[in-house]
């Protein structure tokens, strides 16, 4: 039996938090606790660019996902709903905004840490990283309701806790200039409003027990991709694959 909207979408939004491997891998507080050597730290923001140098396309699947053939009234409004997103990861400087693309501020980070733009676009990425990227833009194909619980829900809810206290590891224990961590920093001031967004949306459309259940999934399935990444990346340039502290 469906749930009321509100209540599916807080629902889902407690088992990110509780669930999420960004709040509770083992391979993310070593990082917040300085714990990784330099190239150790290095090797995981080069995986990790797999994704965040993509962000665009992977939000802009968000509106093409959206109707059929021929779209509806309602399609045209969640479409443009969703424009936002796009803009803010291809930066909001392309409709006279300061911020720029986040891949470009994700780019500062690895240059921060002595890994050239040359370097972090030539990463030969670990097998545990490509299922991540492949099944979260699979969700984002497939239909508004697994793309939003398997991108805003699932990751973009919990991305303001997690974004913190790495960007404050970053600058304490790596050296890294308050000016070069801007990608975590906007992350805190945005992501919130980005499941926001599709809150609202999901409201009027996650409304039957089979879209609930489709949405449940698709987040169930991005946080299960998001940690077979960091079991992968703890496992190769740690040592070492249990999740747990």
């Amino acid at each position: 039996m469906a749930l009321p909207p509100a209540e599916f979408a807080a629902a889902l939004l407690r088992e990110a938090k509780e669930t999420h491997p960004w709040l509770h891998h083992r391979l993310f507080r070593m990082i917040w606790d300085g714990q990784l050597t330099r190239r150790q730290l290095q090797d995981v923001i080069r995986q990790q660019g797999c994704f965040f140098l993509d962000t665009l396309r992977h939000a802009a699947w968000k509106i093409i996902s959206v109707g059929g053939y021929s779209p509806t009234f309602e399609d045209l409004e969640r479409q443009r709903a969703l424009i936002p997103l796009v803009v803010e990861e291809g930066g909001e400087d392309t409709v006279g905004g300061k911020t720029t693309a986040h891949a470009y501020l994700f780019i500062r980070v690895a240059e921060s840490l002595g890994i050239s733009r040359g370097e972090l676009f030539a990463t030969e990425y670990l097998p545990t990283t490509i299922i991540e990227k492949n099944e979260l833009f699979l969700l984002q194909r497939s239909s508004t309701v697994e793309a939003l619980c398997g991108g805003n829900i699932a990751t973009e809810s919990i991305n303001p806790i997690h974004v913190r206290p790495t960007a404050e590891a970053l600058e304490k224990h790596y050296g890294v200039p308050r000016a070069a961590l801007d990608f975590y920093h906007v992350h805190m001031e945005i992501e919130e409003d980005h499941a926001d967004r599709a809150i609202k949306i999901l409201e009027k459309i996650a409304v039957t027990d089979e879209e609930q259940s489709r949405g449940r999934l698709a987040m169930r399935r991005a946080i299960t991709a998001r940690r077979i990444c960091a079991d992968g990346m703890l496992q190769a340039f740690v040592g070492g694959h249990d999740a747990n502290p």
